[in-house]
């Protein structure tokens, strides 16, 4: 990853970049599957069911199912993941766009979407894609939310990383994906 990346990160992230690079080279890793999901909404039920028949069916995925730590950067570890895997599913959820952790994940996707043609299938769960492409509805509230803690802080840095967040949402919703509407009880999907 280039320094010149939208990123906040440190130059000793670089190192750490390069040495996990090394080690999954190593180790021969590369995941077929990177999914970014918001935890609370869908970890318990569909996340989990999709990663689980996705490795049943011997597919290597990638999720992230530690707390994240609170702060500025995505961790290196992290960006090498999606750079490394060869497809993203984004599970967009009404509360996908208040982790401020999702949407640099999705903003790296999106980079590697547009730089390296990695494909990527969104996942509009609980939620119309219109939603996520104009930031309306329960999902444009997520926002709202998420935007009115970092206009706290009052930085012009954080105005543009909303604004950026705010045209990668419209971007990764305006590739063909699937929907899922909640209607039943987690258990139910194995019926």
């Amino acid at each position: 990853m280039s320094s010149s990346s939208s990123y906040d990160y440190d130059l000793h992230d670089d190192d750490e970049m390069d040495f996990l690079r090394d080690r999954y080279k190593e180790d021969n890793i590369n995941y077929d599957v990177f999914l970014s999901f918001r935890g609370e909404d869908t970890c318990a039920s569909f996340t989990s069911h999709l990663y689980t028949a996705l490795h049943n069916l011997g597919i290597f995925v990638f999720k992230d199912d530690e707390t994240l730590p609170r702060g500025n950067k995505i961790s290196p570890s992290l960006r090498l993941a999606i750079e490394e895997s060869r497809l993203s599913v984004v599970i967009f959820s009404r509360n996908y766009a208040e982790s401020r952790w999702c949407l640099k994940e999705l903003e790296k996707i999106m980079e590697c979407h547009r730089t390296t043609g990695q494909v990527v299938v969104p996942v509009f769960y609980d939620v119309d894609p219109s939603e996520v492409r104009h930031q309306t509805g329960h999902f444009g509230k997520a926002f709202r939310n998420l935007e009115n803690r970092l206009l706290k802080v009052v930085e012009e840095k954080e105005e543009e990383k909303l604004q950026r967040w705010w045209k990668t949402l419209a971007e990764a919703a305006g590739i063909s994906g699937l929907s899922v509407i909640k209607t039943l009880p987690a258990f139910s999907y194995f019926y």
